[in-house]
């Protein structure tokens, strides 16, 4: 073994203990209850002598990704990571992919919470915490993971567009063949703004007469009745766009972009 890599008997003790930690995520506390006989200065200095070789990384203060080969890092489970580095559930595009609705490898974990907004960078992930206040709420442990359920998961993606784009949100929707839209038409009831209900309603409409997915005529008239004022589809782009007045909206993205996945499939 390179000398730099060797360790020595009390760092080997404890390496040997943590190394199978089923998250591979652990924090000093948790070191130190683990050894109580051995004094806690002792077990900062072995720790720093862990990161120091590589068979620890160091994830936040007092924090640490479990190596099990010294000086790669490698990331087997971004999603426990964001939850140890912040309260709150997985969301966004980050919950589709959990739930098998998303193609792609995202490199941007996204994590929902009551708290500000912050993210960090670790590996080849970017991890995001995103505070949406009192909307922080509706989530499930599925397979070990807090996420949100499926369809505060799709409120979400339509409450922020910018971390799950409509194209990956429909073709969600569609995969997952729709949701309980009662529960999805509640979330619309207490979060919701005038122009939310009016995008997502138009959104909705375009799936459902593309594709017949099966929307509730109910759903659907309910977000039209919630319409107030004109809108934009994307309200900080382009006003340039074609005008629906049964939606009174100016889609300013097109079609073509929020069934992309459709018309390619």
């Amino acid at each position: 073994m390179d000398k730099k890599n060797y360790l020595s008997k009390g760092e080997q003790e404890i390496y040997n203990l943590i190394r199978h930690k089923s998250n591979g995520i652990i924090s000093n506390k948790e070191i130190k209850n683990l050894f109580p006989r051995i004094r806690k200065v002792k077990i900062n200095k072995i720790c720093s002598s862990l990161l120091r070789k590589g068979y620890l990384s160091k994830i936040s203060r007092g924090l640490y990704l479990i190596q099990e080969t010294p000086g790669k890092l490698l990331i087997t489970n971004p999603y426990k990571i964001a939850l140890s580095l912040y309260g709150g559930y997985i969301g966004f595009s980050s919950a589709l992919k959990i739930y098998g609705l998303l193609e792609y490898e995202p490199f941007t974990i996204y994590i929902i919470t009551r708290q500000k907004s912050r993210e960090k960078s670790i590996g080849q992930y970017i991890f995001k915490a995103i505070s949406i206040g009192k909307r922080a709420t509706g989530e499930t442990l599925y397979e070990g993971i807090y996420v949100s359920t499926i369809e505060k998961t799709f409120f979400d993606c339509f409450y922020k567009p910018q971390y799950a784009s409509y194209a990956d949100l429909t073709k969600a929707i569609y995969l997952n063949k729709g949701c309980d839209w009662k529960i999805l038409m509640e979330y619309f009831n207490r979060f919701a703004s005038s122009s939310l209900c009016q995008r997502s309603g138009y959104i909705l409409d375009i799936l459902k007469k593309e594709t017949k997915l099966k929307i509730p005529d109910k759903f659907i008239k309910y977000l039209k009745s919630k319409i107030k004022n004109k809108s934009r589809l994307v309200p900080k782009s382009s006003s340039k766009g074609i005008y629906f007045k049964e939606w009174k909206i100016i889609d300013n993205l097109g079609k073509n972009n929020i069934l992309s996945w459709w018309k390619n499939g």
